[in-house]
């Protein structure tokens, strides 16, 4: 398995791992009885929405600039973190997860770039 399928891959599992982690953290953990879940639901993942379809079929555009959204993800789960008083499982797998992503969006978009290099050179 070469090095651009391999984060392709870990791209679409830590991406998908983050949506399942997402909505776990807001149907399953503990929330106040005002807490709006459709709006966390809005807020949370309609923005994990636009980049899926060049994910799935392995844009590197696409792969690049989901690398920023996950910035959102990466803080939001830090923020969490510091600011929960005790350490929750949800926000440390957003953090996980969204860190994951992030590294291996940017790593596929090098490797893609390279793979494509190396084969304009051979042609």
């Amino acid at each position: 398995m070469n090095l651009e399928k391999l984060f392709r891959a870990l791209t679409l599992i830590s991406f998908f791992g983050l949506m399942l982690t997402l909505l776990a953290w807001i149907f399953i953990a503990p929330h106040a009885e005002n807490y709006p879940v459709a709006a966390m639901l809005i807020i949370g993942l309609v923005p994990l929405l636009f980049p899926m379809r060049g994910l799935l079929y392995g844009r590197p555009y696409t792969h690049a600039w989901t690398s920023f959204l996950m910035l959102f993800y990466f803080s939001h789960a830090v923020g969490e973190l510091y600011s929960a008083p005790a350490v929750s499982i949800y926000p440390l797998l957003a953090l996980i997860c969204s860190s994951i992503c992030f590294c291996s969006t940017i790593i596929y978009v090098k490797a893609n770039a390279k793979n494509k290099k190396a084969t304009s050179v051979t042609n």
